[in-house]
């Protein structure tokens, strides 16, 4: 575990170093010491069905606030409401919004920072805030004894100027506190450098991004990739806490259309969700094979780790050595991909696919170092390593969602353990809500 004097000067170094970018922000204290580094990026969620007072009522006058300095006071925080096929809704976009905008429904949600709560305000702290204290919210790790509070305020006016994240439309460049990435502003799918700055090197840890759909019919093969795909950015929302993005796409292989397509990028503190969403026709089905490769083609990472959910404990080491990649695998049910470079930065990545989309799913691993050949789109020879999903046996006649969820950090390894972070990723600390009424508390449970 990080201790809290270590992340906190880490902190206030790098807002120091970004300044003119980024306000100044005061981090909380979370109860009982630091955070885990998978706690700390954690982005704590509160759905709209469990926030009962406000449902049905606007919530541009809510505010979330925690304890700092002795006092109660705004952090960055967001209400983000679902779009008609179940993604973060972006204003403005193509996909409309799932209820009524600007009021919280039940899918909608409230978005904040675990690393951001504090101790438990007094009632004296509680009393001094303008407004209303409507509901105590406390998000908890018993495993590790950490709890933070943070506070829903009603009637108040007071916002955090602090933004974790920022994606620049016209550039194409990401922005957070732990990441950059620079995206095609004329093609979402299309990555080129990302840069963590907790990584010794400091530089750009990826080649490019690949997105591959392979068919076939009879004898005649057709591959396109991310570069080849016609798409366009349909509207941005930079919140305080997360950057969400609306891309629409149109894919089509040897006559057949994919219809629908698009993506949904959600930007985090350290991490990207990035599902692509398509509509695989009945007409696809003359396809006697369909498949999509998703991977991270990585720059310079020689005598990294890298590990799978199903295989040996002892890593692949990227450029020759350790175990052998063919002894690693991935399902739909144990879909883990990790990566540790060992000087500052640590990947773990999850496959991610519609609840009624069941492909086979396979490890893909390819090294220039083990005669790895080269595999366009690139920008330097062979994978150094290229890791990620192959996606085949595709169902036709139906909605998809395929993606990759990756999430960055300086010390998710422990040795070659994985585990513990992957567990924390998957199971999010648990938050209760207390009015601050005689009405019982409220236990979430985690997604």
């Amino acid at each position: 575990m990080k201790s809290f004097t270590t992340s906190y000067l880490a902190s206030f170094v790098l807002i120091l170093a970004m300044a003119g970018a980024y306000s100044p922000i005061v981090i909380a204290l979370p109860e009982g010491g630091g955070l885990t580094g998978s706690r700390e990026m954690e982005v704590s969620v509160i759905r709209g069905q469990s926030l009962e007072g406000l449902l049905g009522k606007e919530f541009k006058d809510y505010s979330v606030m925690a304890v700092v300095d002795g006092v109660l006071s705004p952090i960055p925080f967001q209400f983000d409401e679902r779009n008609e096929k179940g993604f973060l809704f972006v204003p403005g976009g193509k996909l409309e919004v799932d209820g009524t905008e600007n009021v919280l429904d039940e899918q909608d949600e409230l978005v904040f920072m675990y690393t951001d709560t504090g101790p438990q305000a007094t009632p004296v702290q509680i009393s001094a805030v303008s407004g209303n204290v409507v509901s105590e919210i406390l998000v908890n790790d018993p495993a590790a004894g950490v709890a933070g509070y943070a506070y829903l305020v009603s009637g108040n006016t007071q916002r955090s100027d602090h933004h974790y994240t920022h994606f620049d439309s016209e550039t194409g460049k990401v922005e957070t506190q732990k990441y950059s990435l620079d995206i095609d502003p004329d093609n979402l799918l299309s990555w080129s450098d990302l840069k963590y700055k907790d990584f010794e090197p400091g530089h750009s840890l990826i080649d490019t991004m690949k997105i591959r759909i392979k068919a076939r019919v009879g004898f005649i093969k057709a591959t396109i990739n991310n570069n080849l795909i016609p798409n366009r950015v349909v509207a941005v929302k930079n919140g305080p806490v997360r950057t969400i993005i609306e891309v629409d796409a149109s894919i089509s292989i040897l006559g057949v259309t994919l219809g629908e397509g698009g993506a949904s990028v959600t930007i985090n503190n350290q991490s990207v969700q990035f599902p692509v969403y398509a509509t695989i026709p009945r007409a696809a089905a003359m396809l006697s094979d369909l498949n999509i490769g998703i991977a991270l083609d990585f720059h310079q990472l020689e005598g990294a780790k890298v590990r799978t959910a199903l295989g040996p404990q002892e890593p692949i080491i990227a450029g020759g050595g350790g175990s052998n990649p063919e002894d690693h695998s991935v399902t739909l049910e144990n879909d883990w991909l990790a990566g540790s470079t060992g000087n500052g930065y640590d990947i773990v990545a999850f496959f991610q696919g519609s609840e009624d989309f069941k492909p086979s799913l396979n490890f893909q691993y390819e090294d220039a170092g083990r005669d790895g050949a080269e595999d366009a789109p690139e920008r330097y020879k062979g994978g150094h390593p290229q890791v990620g999903y192959y996606v085949s046996d595709i169902p036709t006649g139906q909605d998809i969602v395929v993606g990759v969820n990756l999430f960055f950090d300086d010390f998710l390894w422990k040795g070659d353990n994985i585990e513990d972070a992957i567990a924390e990723i998957k199971n999010p600390a648990t938050i209760t809500l207390t009015p601050l009424t005689p009405a019982a508390p409220v236990v979430l449970a985690a997604d």
